[in-house]
Order: structure tokens, then sequence, then C-alpha cells
């Protein structure tokens, strides 16, 4: 008979049940069972309640590795490795903050009606204990992207009409705008045309601004 696998560490199987969660989310959304969840993680349902006090844990949980993984600057780092064009560089980042993006979007809109019907259900007491506005988390995702792609402008700086902050944002901005399905948009920028638009903006090659089109 072979040996028994050593079990996995906690941090381990919490990481192994977000793994299996998330595409049962985007595909099933925030009603998906706790017993789906054990069977597509591999475990026995009550494993899942010795690492999450309950399921809102495990769907707020979901939430924050959808949005901000664990190890996403290791995996950001390597994505860029080898790579020394700053236009490559930012379609690269482009084009894996779309795909996060998407990914954030479908479990949140599975999240949120079950995390806010429990908000609704929750004593007045207990309502009071929530604080207001974005969670943390997602407070948190917001500047671990923000440093991630300043870094990324940072060897660049002598390029730059800008600083590299100033640059990340703008790369964010863009971004952010360029796949809204949520408001009826489809995706309308490719991560190529976010770095034509990072590096060069919208006015053609000598086109002279209005100003100075009537100055003249």
């Amino acid at each position: 008979m072979p040996p028994r696998a050593a079990p996995l560490a906690a941090e381990d199987r919490r990481t192994a049940i977000l793994d299996a969660l998330i595409p049962l989310l985007v595909e099933k959304g925030g009603d998906v069972t706790t017993k789906e969840i054990a069977q597509a993680a591999g475990i026995a349902e009550g494993t899942i309640f010795r690492v999450f006090p309950d399921k809102a844990s495990l769907l707020f949980a979901a939430a924050e590795e959808a949005i901000n993984p664990a190890g996403g600057q290791e995996a950001f780092d390597e994505a860029l490795a080898g790579i020394t064009d700053l236009r490559m560089s930012i379609v690269v980042a482009a084009g894996r903050i779309l795909e996060r993006m998407r990914l954030t979007m479908s479990v949140m809109g599975a999240v949120r009606p079950y995390l806010a019907a429990m908000y609704h259900d929750a004593s007045a007491e207990k309502k009071k204990q929530i604080p207001h506005g974005p969670p943390e988390f997602m407070l948190k995702a917001q500047r671990d992207l923000h440093d991630r792609l300043t870094g990324l402008f940072e060897p660049y700086a002598d390029q730059l009409a800008v600083d590299p902050a100033t640059a990340a944002l703008a790369l964010r901005a863009l971004t952010f705008g360029a796949a809204r399905p949520e408001w009826g948009m489809a995706p309308a920028l490719t991560p190529d045309e976010i770095a034509d638009l990072v590096l060069d903006g919208i006015r053609a090659p000598g086109r002279p601004s209005r100003r100075t089109a009537r100055e003249k």
C-alpha cells in the first residue's frame, strides 16, 4: 500500500478551496453549495468549515483572492521577465489587468447579492459594526496595483514626460475604462491600443491644437 500523502497545511488548504471556488462562482453564481465546492476541491464538505467559519467568510475570501490574488506581484514580475521594451511592458500589463477585471467582475457579481442579503438580515447592532465604503481588501488591491504599475514605469523614467506614478495612473484609467460590460459597453480598447494611447495620446503627430491654429 502506498504511503498516505501528508495533509496540506492550513494556508495551502485555503488556497486549494479558493482555487476550486472561483471558477464555480463564475459558472454558477453565489448560490453554489459548499457540497459542490468540496467536490471541486476534492475534499470533505466539513473541511471547508475547518478553514472558513461560515459561507460568508468563504465568499468574502474568494472576492479578495479574485481581485488581488496571493502572489500577484510575483506573477506580474514573471510575466514581464525578459521584456526590455516600454511599449511591450504596457501591452502585457494592460492585458493582465483586463483579464483580472473580467474575472473580478464575474466573481463580485456572484458574491454581492449573497452578502447584501446577509447585511439586510443582520441585526441593527451588527450593521453598526460593518464599515461603510469599499472593503479594505478592495482598497488594498488598488494600492497594490498602483505600486505594481509605478514599478513597471520606473526603469523607463528617462523616456517619460511625467513621473512613473502619474504614468501608472494614466495606464490604470485607460485600462479600467476599456471594458465595462455592466454599463452596456463592449471591450473598446485592446492592450495594444491602450499602449499606443498611453505613449502617444490621441492627437496625430504634427497636428497643432486649436489654440495654436487660432493664434496663427
